[in-house]
């Protein structure tokens, strides 16, 4: 049995989808992507999710996390040869490649390399907000058919990006899959507690991160309870890395800056746990604050340091909910801030239906017909960080650092001739 798509391929009546993911975040937003294609108990569409190994692969902590909630069976972790292997035995319709750009390329091309003419599909997309669309990004993901956006103003944004790489990917329009969505305004309780959603790269030096510190330690000398959401704790692996994790820093300043050890909390874990009633949100540039949005608390976007494309803020432009650490408190104490509706409606609280499901359906049928188009070359200006990540990926870490060390250029077989 087939069924016949907008593009009158046949479409087959079983689709497998494969997700691929190399980090924390990038598990959790794969996970929720595959539930959100259809019901589970769908049996025309199977779903299951793999981990590569990577120097930022998520330990077993985060990996519970991540599929925490989800429908997806905990995935196997697998090295770059393993992947390669099992996906050329079993070759999947579909595969979703949640991983950051280099890593993201190198497995693009290792999976084309073990299916040859019998290539799946390729989606990617990132795990939260995705703007700007930026020159290296959308040509480090350059290969995909379809490039997964989460708002109206991502669409064009990214289509114009790809159209500078000289292709056309389909760019299906998708809720980011971790936001619930509620008729129940959570936010009429008055705010008691104040949660900071951490992030690895913003701010991005060491005394901004002291003195954000400092001034959420106020905050709970004005009586909120201070929540400092960590994305991992000491040890664990991030998809960015922290150069200044907050929590050693506030180890080693609190007494400096005057503040009781225990005016802050730092907790890890899924943020669902933190977003309850009497909770309002506080962050630089975190996903999580959509997710704070969509269940209506309060939520601030800090604007202590500036709103620049460095800091990632740029986006909240326009929201109504940018402003200082101390203008946030007195927004909380009075109910807001209020978030501006046509904002939220072209910035990731849309209506309507995922795009996505019919994307899937579509490419499924075009890999059916054997209509995708051939994979596109790395660009000539990031070919050498392309090897880099290559061999990081295929070899043991004591012989890549031999092999990174070497002065001589390094060409490996099993990379594109043109790599």
């Amino acid at each position: 049995m087939v069924l016949l798509n907008s593009d009158e391929h046949a479409v087959p009546a079983s689709i497998r989808v494969l997700a691929v993911a190399d980090s924390d975040s990038y598990l959790k937003w794969a996970c929720a992507t595959l539930d959100r294609l259809g019901p589970a108990d769908d049996t025309g569409l199977s779903r299951s999710a793999m981990i590569v190994k990577t120097p930022i692969a998520p330990t077993t902590g985060q990996i519970a996390a991540a599929v925490a909630g989800s429908s997806v069976v905990r995935p196997s972790v697998l090295s770059l040869r393993e992947l390669g292997r099992r996906i050329r035995e079993d070759v999947p319709d579909v595969v979703l490649i949640a991983a950051t750009g280099p890593v993201a390329e190198v497995l693009a091309r290792v999976i084309v390399r073990a299916t040859g003419d019998r290539r799946p599909a390729l989606v990617t997309g990132l795990p939260g907000m995705a703007l700007p669309a930026t020159r290296e990004g959308t040509a480090r993901r350059r290969w995909c058919d379809a490039f997964v956006v989460h708002s109206r103003r991502e669409i064009e944004a990214y289509r114009e990006a790809f159209a500078l790489q000289g292709v056309a990917p389909d760019v299906p329009l998708a809720q980011l899959p971790f936001l619930e969505h509620t008729s129940q305004n959570l936010g009429t309780e008055a705010v008691k507690r104040v949660v900071f959603a951490a992030q690895a790269k913003v701010p991005d030096n060491q005394p901004d991160r002291v003195t954000l510190l400092d001034r959420l330690a106020r905050l709970s000398e004005d009586g909120f309870e201070v929540i400092v959401k960590l994305r991992a704790r000491k040890g664990e692996r991030q998809t960015h890395n922290e150069a200044f994790p907050y929590d050693d820093l506030w180890e080693a300043e609190h007494a400096r800056l005057g503040h009781d050890r225990a005016a802050l909390h730092f907790v890890d874990g899924p943020m669902a746990e933190w977003l309850q009633p009497g909770t309002a949100l506080m962050t630089v540039s975190s996903t999580a604050a959509m997710e704070s949005l969509a269940l209506g608390l309060s939520t601030a976007i800090i604007d202590d340091f500036g709103v620049t494309p460095e800091l990632l803020n740029e986006p909240f432009t326009g929201s109504g909910c940018v402003m200082s650490v101390a203008d946030a408190a007195e927004a909380f104490r009075a109910g807001g801030p209020d978030p501006d509706p046509t904002w939220l409606d072209e910035n990731y609280l849309h209506g309507g239906e995922s795009e996505l499901p019919a994307s899937v359906r579509r490419l499924a049928g075009r890999r059916a017909a054997g209509d995708l188009t051939e994979l596109r070359d790395v660009k000539p200006w990031q070919r050498s960080r392309y090897i880099r990540m290559a061999l990081q990926m295929y070899l043991p870490k004591f012989l890549y650092d031999v092999v990174r060390l070497s002065t001589r250029p390094v060409r490996l077989l099993f990379l594109d001739k043109k790599a």
